[in-house]
């Protein structure tokens, strides 16, 4: 699933190739993309403009629009897979592929070609190849050429575009593979799902160590998603259980159990608007003005109706005796 091209919309791939348009406030499906390129199930969706990115397990990428529908080949070796396609936030014209036996790449929207290709692990002690097949992407906020990537051989890898092709940071699990990654609202941490019903939260940086273990799984994590201004991850698993958990203290905050088995799940935040810079100097310039206001109506003397009536005849008496004193002289 991925949010679509307006505020109401939702792109939905399946399993079998289709892909599918659904209207938030009909509550319906509107539409089905047609003339779609390539074999197997759908692995990715994104949007760049008014087209629609759908990725297939064959290792093609089409580009759908109302009136043409592109697309271009990655050139898989015969025993690789096309698993994952994510999109680039900071910059919507590149795509990040993996799959199995497939190392991570970058991919240009506008040529449709390469312009990162990650090396391979290398070799293992007994000068095997370490395999890598690449079961979930992700990009980090405000960083344009950092992407990680976890792999189902239990490795999570930290890749800098700008600095070199193989992985700066390495992060391996001994005890399972993984099935689901996610980018946090802070730099350089992320949660990875495993296949054994945990998710771990990572630091990525120079400690490359993990943080945080949130259990209570019964089966295996399928999708993981975070809101980018709190700390709180949402997560799907193979026991059909929707659950929101606080990264910094591990509780749950909610669980619900959901009929249909859960393959993926999408959020879109809500931000207040702030006033703006006109708006608050206006705001600002009252609250002084009332503020002096207020300090001046402070200082002054209450005035009570008895006090004016009093004040009213001692002025009236005084007058009277003035007049008295002017007849007698």
């Amino acid at each position: 699933m991925h949010w679509g091209r307006s505020e109401t919309e939702i792109i939905i791939g399946h399993q079998n190739g289709s892909v599918r348009l659904y209207n938030t406030l009909t509550n319906n499906f509107v539409q089905s993309l047609s003339n779609l390129d390539g074999d197997g199930g759908v692995c990715g969706l994104g949007v760049l403009d008014n087209s629609v990115l759908v990725a297939r397990n064959s290792g093609v990428i089409n580009i759908w629009s109302k009136n043409n529908v592109e697309s271009f080949k990655l050139n898989l070796p015969d025993d690789s897979t096309l698993d994952c396609m994510a999109q680039n936030f900071n910059n919507y014209n590149v795509i990040a592929t993996g799959g199995e036996r497939n190392d991570l790449k970058l991919w240009d929207i506008e040529t449709k070609s390469s312009i990162f290709k990650a090396k391979s692990m290398g070799h293992d002690e007994l000068n095997l190849p370490i395999p890598t097949s690449v079961r979930g992407i992700c990009f980090f906020n405000n960083e344009n050429n950092l992407v990680s990537c976890a792999t189902k051989e239990g490795h999570v890898l930290l890749y800098d575009g700008r600095v070199q092709r193989r992985p700066i940071v390495k992060f391996l699990e001994v005890k399972a593979s993984y099935s689901a990654i996610a980018c946090t609202y802070r730099d350089r941490q992320i949660v990875a799902g495993t296949t054994r019903g945990y998710i771990q939260l990572l630091d990525l940086r120079a400690s490359k160590r993990c943080l945080r273990t949130y259990k209570s799984f019964t089966g295996g994590v399928t999708s993981l998603v975070c809101d980018i201004s709190s700390p709180v991850v949402i997560s799907t698993s193979l026991d059909r259980f929707v659950r929101i958990h606080d990264l910094d203290t591990k509780n749950l905050l909610y669980k619900k159990y959901m009929k249909q088995s859960l393959t993926q799940i999408v959020i879109k935040p809500i931000f207040k608007e702030e006033p703006k810079e006109e708006e608050k100097d206006s705001k600002f310039n009252n609250e002084n003005v009332d503020a002096e206001f207020e300090e001046m109506f402070d200082q002054m003397e209450t005035i009570t109706e008895k006090s004016v009536k009093k004040r009213k005849k001692i002025t009236e008496s005084q007058v009277k005796h003035t007049k008295l004193k002017r007849i007698s002289n």
